[in-house]
């Protein structure tokens, strides 16, 4: 490659690549902007380490069929070449773009894109997608300059407004009224659907006529430009970081062991029961401290099912959910090869044997059998006659999946799943001498995973399958006879407009008539959104009304079929409905309403994750009761809680702060009753890398500080708030879009927040949040914050617990103080703590310390043994991050980010500190501490474990 800058501009260029060793130990916050490829088909600008802009080359074929474009990135004298491709279908053509970009200036970048393609071949549109960060541009407009010279404004954000049809310049406004200003040569037209497209290929692509167009880029001030990701700087000094290096058996006396507070077998003292809004085992209230176990790994072998056993109950863990166990066959699960209902026998004897090892050692078990879309075996024809409507057997798996939210419309598809349970009840589990029906060890078992008729997939099924359309059109059009009578009176109602009006949703006009029993039930959350059915849905608002309550309806009533089943066969324990949204507002009350008929609330969040080298790095304590804390807001009044899923998504780096958070505002102050961490699979012992997969959790940021948090649930130390701040919905009201709260979902699939205007997700910090389900319209009343602000923080109700907003993504603290434990977790260098007899002083800039009794009927005012845990940041030795950007995963061993801190102890006696290794076991290595304080250094220790001993 080469390039030609003048010697002023290449010796300019050379600094800010290169840099000097000083400066590429800065902290991404105090670099100026700085600009690299992302990946081989898109460039990525940040200011300040922070996201500002992305340009991505992408494309669509035909019918907006989405193009996975992929190939690398090259690099010379300073300069990229980003070289990507893809092929078309059903041409078969394969389209290219090769851009080189290139420093011009201190504070300019240009790209030259060449678009080509090897056969002439149909399109929707090749384009750069220009996205603008959200928080970079809030507020923010574009002037647009067009080939004229005519220029207008644009309001950010883009939506659907776009550019214009001939744009030579475009000038972007950012919140701080900073200009950074595209030139394109040759113009180009710019819609936007959210992001900016600008446009280099349109519908026809020739192979004689190859695209070549330039985007000079001007940015608000100087960029250094790097021009491969790997020459990036790594924002996080690890050189003082220390491996984690766990033993391999955890034989061996361990201090930290919860073993000892689980009551063996489980099911000694018969099943878990639900009490009004709790958990009781024994008669006694019970929480559940579980994990996930998911596919084949639900049927490990003899050693491993053992192995498991010991380590999951050596750190508290009290119940498993085995997720997916009957998702498939072979890596999928225990399902036989050729049907949905019946199960491979040796796989079946394997989970037999992890179930009964389990179940020693006092760990429950949940039953959640597949993903949630059902896997019909060729044996299973019989059962649902026209499952080829949904495609053809996989050649592999010798399966056809059925469509997300056909199990409502489908009795057939209801049933084949009810048999598939029914004959897992009815086995009887040859290592406990129990079916798993009469088995009080099996606590819970889940209708159906993360689904919903309600959710944005309602109505994939009809489209589907002619079947079903003609079936759930009879019965749709017999409900509407009950409420309406006559087509004349139905018309009357939904207004002529409503009726064939889903043509444009791939629904064709019909002749919809009442007494040719062809009305769909058509909608999704997006049209039943408040905002949509006042607005831009308005003209069939009450035919969505109508169709929602009949959604919800079929939902109960594939429920109640299910349920009844299961008690047949002699389960009575536990039920769960779905644990899935469905949008805001009406259609997720009714949702939330079905799960309610059939028992405990169960939900699922998630933390972190992001896409491609992009993540969300932010951490959960810079909002109040934001996150996956947030998923409380689906609390209801009478009912227990579960959050069966969640876990920080690799490689968001603030882990630890999600058991504690949820141990102390979820499962103590909201009086949540159950958890199950999620991951798909362990080896019984701690991972040595992280990342091989998305969810982890045998890794020190979050297994690691369960032998503290775990004792702080199960031992009951954070208390239930008596404070209630309710939401009031009447389900009747819900048909006529009634209701007196305004609240605001965000989704992205299993990463969600919840808030709501009368009572805000922060309330999660201060009172109980619930929903109260009323028989009649009641008023929910506004929630007042002021009196639990503090000094700064959000004070619960119980005054045992303080949070600390966040002025930035990396910011917030939370403070725990009851009588066996105290901790501070969070960004709090420098803050002196004083936490009843204990004062904690953090030394680093991140931490979550804890100092905790060891035994379950003491407290720190007269435990012989004080467990004090310190851990922060992990990562892979060899890991490489910048701002929001994994630029290398790194391998083993894990490494500790030390923790400085000084704890005080004001109590009484004489102590001697202890360094425990990283399995806990006892070392005679010992801490001296002066006047009652622990000057504490992880890093210098090598361990984030200790034991405090009062003579």
């Amino acid at each position: 490659m080469q390039t030609n800058p003048s010697g002023s501009i290449r010796m300019l260029l050379a600094l800010a690549v290169l840099g000097s060793a000083s400066v590429q130990r800065l902290d991404a916050a105090q670099q100026s902007m700085t600009a690299f490829p992302g990946s081989a088909n898109s460039l990525v600008v940040l200011d300040g380490g922070q996201p500002y802009f992305e340009l991505s080359f992408t494309g669509w074929g035909p019918n907006w069929r989405y193009l996975h474009f992929r190939g690398r990135v090259a690099s010379g004298n300073g300069t990229s070449r980003l070289a990507s491709s893809a092929r078309v279908q059903p041409s078969g053509a394969t389209v290219s773009f090769d851009v080189e970009v290139r420093p011009n200036s201190p504070r300019q970048l240009q790209l030259v894109v060449n678009v080509s393609t090897d056969r002439d071949t149909e399109l929707t549109s090749l384009i750069a997608s220009l996205e603008l960060d959200g928080k970079a541009f809030a507020g923010g407009k574009v002037i647009v300059k067009d080939e004229s010279g005519a220029q207008r404004t644009v309001t950010l954000p883009l939506g659907r407004k776009g550019l214009g049809r001939s744009v030579r310049r475009f000038t972007l406004v950012d919140a701080a009224g900073r200009r950074a200003v595209i030139q394109l040569q040759p113009p180009c037209e710019i819609p936007s659907d959210r992001a900016a497209r600008i446009v280099l290929v349109g519908r026809r692509f020739s192979a004689r006529r190859a695209r070549r167009v330039t985007l000079t880029v001007e940015l608000p001030k100087p960029v250094a430009y790097y021009a491969l990701a790997d020459q990036l700087p790594d924002d996080v000094d690890a050189d003082q970081w220390f491996p984690f290096r766990p033993s391999a058996d955890g034989v061996g006396e361990n201090v930290l062991s919860l073993s000892d507070w689980i009551e063996k077998p489980a099911g000694k003292l018969g099943r878990i029961t639900r009490d009004g809004d709790r958990l009781t085992y024994g008669g006694r209230p019970f929480k559940v401290w579980g994990i996930n176990v998911c596919y084949s790994s639900c049927a490990p072998d003899k050693r491993l099912a053992e192995r498991r056993a010991r380590f999951y109950a050596r750190y508290g863990i009290n119940a498993v959910r085995l997720h997916k166990f009957a998702d498939g066959p072979g890596w999928a699960g225990i399902q036989s090869k050729d049907s949905f209902a019946q199960f491979d026998a040796e796989s079946l004897d394997r989970m037999d044997y992890f179930i009964d090892q389990l179940k020693k050692h006092g760990i429950f078990v949940a039953l959640s059998a597949h993903f949630g879309t059902i896997q019909i075996g060729p044996d299973d024809l019989k059962d649902v006659p026209y499952a080829e409507e949904f495609g053809r057997f996989h050649p592999r798996q010798k399966r056809i999946t059925a469509p997300a939210s056909a199990f409502f419309y489908s009795p057939e598809l209801q049933q084949l799943h009810i048999r598939q349970i029914v004959n897992l009840l009815r086995h009887r589990n040859p290592y406990t001498g129990l079916t798993y029906a009469e088995d009080p060890a099996i606590a819970f078992v889940e209708i159906i995973n993360e689904q919903s008729v309600l959710f944005y997939t309602s109505m994939q099924p009809l489209k589907a399958s002619p079947t079903l359309r003609r079936s759930v059109a009879k019965r749709f059009c017999d409900w509407l006879r009950q409420r309406y009578g006559r087509h004349e009176a139905l018309a009357q109602a939904w207004g002529r407009r409503a009726f064939d009006s889903f043509q444009a949703e791939g629904f064709p006009s019909v002749g919809e008539h009442l007494d040719k029993n062809n009305i769909l039930p058509l909608g999704n959350p997006w049209y039943w959104d408040p905002d949509q059915l006042n607005g831009s849905q308005g003209f069939r608002k009450r035919r969505l009304l109508d169709t929602l309550e009949f959604l919800y309806t079929l939902q109960c009533e594939a429920y109640d079929r299910y349920a009844k089943a299961v008690r047949a066969a002699g389960y009575d324990g536990e039920l769960i409905g779905s644990n899935w949204q469905a949008g805001r507002a009406f259609s997720h009350y009714y949702n939330l309403h079905s799960d309610y008929r059939v028992g405990l609330i169960d939900r699922h969040n998630y933390f972190g994750g992001g896409r491609g080298s992009r993540f969300n790095d932010a951490s959960m304590l810079r909002v109040p009761g934001g996150g996956m804390l947030s998923a409380g807001m689906q609390q209801v009044i009478d009912r227990p809680f579960m959050l069966s899923e969640w876990v920080h998504v690799f490689p968001n780096p603030w882990g630890v702060e999600g058991p504690a958070i949820l141990a102390a505002y979820g499962l103590g102050l909201q009086g949540w009753d159950a958890s199950f961490v999620f991951q798909n699979r362990d080896e019984g012992r701690f991972l040595d890398e992280l990342g091989r997969s998305r969810w982890e959790v045998m890794t020190p940021q979050i297994l690691g500080l369960f032998p503290a948090v775990a004792r702080m649930v199960l031992r009951g130390d954070v208390r239930e708030s008596d404070q209630v701040a309710p939401r009031f919905v009447h389900i009747p009201s819900l048909r006529d879009a009634r209701l007196d709260f305004d609240d605001r979902i965000v989704q992205q699939y299993d990463i969600k927040s919840f808030d709501s205007d009368k009572v805000p997700a922060q309330a999660l910090a201060a009172a109980r949040c619930v929903i109260d389900f009323t028989d009649r319209d009641r008023s929910t009343p506004m929630f007042d914050l002021i009196p639990y602000r503090h000094d700064g923080a959000l004070v619960s109700s119980t005054r045992q617990l303080r949070w600390f907003p966040g002025q930035t993504k990396h910011d917030g603290m939370i403070t725990i103080d009851t009588r066996a434990t105290k901790a501070v977790i969070g960004f709090a260098e420098g803050r002196r703590f004083q936490l009843g007899s204990v004062t904690i002083t953090p030394q680093s800039r991140f931490a979550a310390i804890f100092v905790t009794a060891r035994q379950r009927d003491r407290d720190l005012s007269n435990a012989k043994d004080i467990l004090l845990i310190a851990l922060a940041r992990a990562r892979n030795t060899g890991m490489k991050t910048f701002g929001n950007r994994l630029i290398q995963r790194g391998g083993p061993p894990i490494r500790l980010e030390p923790v400085r801190a000084e704890i005080r102890l004001q109590r009484r006696g004489r102590f001697r500190v202890y360094r425990l290794d990283h399995s806990g076991r006892l070392t005679q290595e010992t801490l001296t501490p002066l006047s009652g304080t622990i000057r504490l250094d992880t890093g210098r220790d090598r361990t984030p474990y200790y034991l405090i001993r009062y003579e």
